[in-house]
């Protein structure tokens, strides 16, 4: 990043910076990738330690050159500008490279204490920050530029006596486009809320569209093809799916019924493995196959099964299941959240802690498993940064975290939270690539000593550029060239 915009987020004041980390009680673990010893084999991943006087503006370390001749010294520039464009190069053709996680600062929330939330999501366009409050029966609006809470989009269930699955707001999720905002988030009602949410300060409440059962919308995805909403209802037996008509993403919007594709929710049939304790979790449109897939945590057996993997058309028909078990040989997931990269791979987060995260690549064949990295809900896939960011805990308080993988399911950055009873929602600005963890306040259940209060998180994620590298390293080379070649002529 520019040494300005380093100075900006706080990241050229070492003093500061440790002095956060410790007030968020963050470990920032980051594999920086493998160096190799003098006999050709690999060194343990090592951390990444920032150092003062690598951060400071205009900082140029002296050194003592002897003299040599002008053109000698161009053509030495003119092959260091090269080998530098070589470098760069094989840089720029990793997929990935660990880049640093650092605390950045916490938003609170006004109104009640933030205890219980849900589902977080970045509006590509706008930037904005939007994140399921139920402690406020609301969403709260968030600018992902000043890092400050703009609003609310209220009138939710709030929090319900029943527990979650009769609680609102759940899942949420926003299009932009041609200048306005729809949000969209599910309530504890069975009723999917539509927002016009242009001016993220006062948004208005369009129309309220109820599913047809007694539990919570949850968790949903659209599709910019059809511009359709699938949007679960986790909590109903068995749960269910519904699709959404939009126009252009945006209102009128309603339940699907035409003579192509019925009304009726959309279930897991029993001869693809549905049960009626077979859930439904995150949904993710995948552009490669024009289909929807969605996180089943059980599958033929409620106890035995680790769940797996719906694919469903935008006809509301169930394709495929993809069964961990028979399909991979993995005893224990209950899938959870689930992104796609934009290369198509899908990674889906098991709720059972201890566990693993699983890749698949864009038709549902296994990629790999990423060992230990369990206890996951939501899964935010960046296209900016080309990553995953997972959350997850050991399944206590003190063990919950975030760990940032690569497309190729690489991880890159692990990050311990403060201890919480709930940290289980993540997004990423789609622009700067800070990233954004809602922590609850303290509860009966436990006790948040960072943000007693409840609070959102913000990390920084140092992103590298070798693109402009690239364009900077171009450019100086055939300046060098050009003022060699005259010279010599001379």
């Amino acid at each position: 990043m520019r040494c300005a915009e380093n100075l900006r987020r706080g990241l050229a004041a070492p003093g500061a910076l440790r002095g956060l980390a410790a007030t968020l009680g963050v470990a920032g673990s980051v594999i920086a990738g493998q160096k190799r010893r003098e006999d050709g084999s690999p060194r343990a991943p090592s951390k990444i330690h920032l150092h003062p006087r690598s951060l400071r503006c205009g900082h140029k370390p002296r050194s003592r050159t002897p003299q040599i001749r002008w053109e000698e010294r161009m053509q030495r520039l003119t092959k260091s500008v090269a080998l530098a464009g070589v470098i760069a190069i094989a840089a720029a053709a990793t997929p990935s490279v660990a880049a640093p996680v650092t605390p950045l600062t916490t938003i609170l929330v006004p109104g009640a204490p933030l205890t219980s939330f849900d589902i977080s999501f970045a509006d590509p366009v706008t930037g904005n920050i939007f994140i399921a409050d139920r402690s406020n029966a609301g969403v709260d609006i968030f600018s992902g530029s000043s890092l400050t809470w703009l609003g609310r989009a209220a009138g939710f269930q709030g929090v319900q006596p029943g527990g979650n699955s009769v609680s609102g707001p759940d899942g949420v999720l926003t299009v932009t486009s041609g200048g306005v905002t729809t949000l969209y988030a599910g309530d504890g009602n069975s009723t999917l809320k539509i927002f016009d949410a242009t001016i993220p300060t006062a948004p208005i409440l369009q129309k309220s569209i109820s599913t047809g059962g007694t539990t919570r919308v949850d968790e949903m995805a659209y599709s910019p093809l059809t511009h359709q909403v699938l949007a679960a209802n986790n909590a109903e037996k068995p749960a269910y799916g519904n699709l959404f008509s939009t126009t252009n993403g945006h209102a009128p919007v309603s339940l699907t019924n035409t003579p192509i594709i019925t009304a009726t929710p959309i279930i897991v049939p029993p001869a693809l493995g549905g049960i009626p304790l077979g859930g439904m979790e995150q949904p993710a449109w995948n552009k490669y196959t024009g289909t929807f897939f969605v996180s089943i945590p059980n599958l033929y057996n409620s106890t035995t099964d680790p769940g797996g993997v719906a694919e469903i058309d935008t006809f509301g028909n169930v394709k495929q299941t993809i069964d961990f078990k028979s399909s991979f040989g993995i005893g224990s997931c209950s899938p959870t959240g689930l992104a796609v990269s934009t290369s198509g791979n899908m990674l889906v987060g098991c709720g059972k802690a201890g566990t693993q995260a699983v890749l698949l690549d864009k038709n549902g064949n296994l990629l790999k498993t990423i060992a230990g990295l369990g206890g996951t809900d939501e899964i935010w896939y960046d296209p900016r940064t080309n990553q995953f960011y997972v959350t997850g805990n050991d399944g206590t308080n003190a063990g919950r975290f975030f760990d940032v993988l690569a497309a190729n399911g690489t991880l890159l950055a692990n990050v311990d939270l403060p201890d919480t009873v709930s940290a289980h929602s993540i997004t990423v600005d789609p622009f700067n690539g800070d990233i954004f963890v809602a922590l609850a306040g303290t509860t009966s259940s436990g006790i948040d000593t960072v943000c007693p209060s409840g609070c959102v998180a913000v990390y920084a994620s140092v992103v590298p550029e070798p693109s402009s590298l690239l364009l900077a390293l171009t450019a100086l080379l055939g300046l060098a060239g050009f003022g060699w070649r005259r010279r010599a002529a001379h």
